[in-house]
């Protein structure tokens, strides 16, 4: 479900995937602008996700948070928002949107310095444990 959704976001046809009566919660903290109860409707569902995943230098990873498929928001290296789905099939039933710069920080990464051509930043590869 989650690499459609992906994909549909993409193309901007996530309205297609979602179940009549799906419902999504958004969390911006106060900090960013986003609707403050749960939404019922699927066009305005898909709008507020795809204006959010998609804007330009964003990189969608798909992840796990809080034990369900998620996809990353990140725009160099720094997370801009994780949507977390649940559904049936490629139905996509419930979807948390988390904007909540607070609740981002966890999900930031190491973006290799563009002047080291061997990716290392601070004297490890940002892709191995510290």
């Amino acid at each position: 479900m989650i690499d459609h959704l992906v994909t549909a976001l993409r193309s901007g046809q996530v309205e297609h995937l979602l179940a009549p009566d799906a419902v999504l919660v958004s969390d911006g903290g106060g900090q960013v602008a986003a609707p403050l109860r749960p939404v019922h409707d699927v066009v305005e569902i898909a709008r507020l996700v795809t204006v959010h995943c998609t804007r330009p230098g964003a990189d969608l990873s798909v992840e796990h948070a809080n034990g369900r498929p998620a996809i990353v928001v990140r725009r160099s290296g720094r997370a801009q928002a994780v949507l977390c789905v649940d559904g049936a099939g490629v139905v996509v039933t419930h979807l948390w949107l988390i904007l909540n710069p607070a609740k981002l920080t966890a999900w930031h990464r190491e973006v290799p310095r563009t002047d080291d051509p061997g990716g290392h930043t601070g004297g490890r590869r940002a892709d191995t444990p510290g």
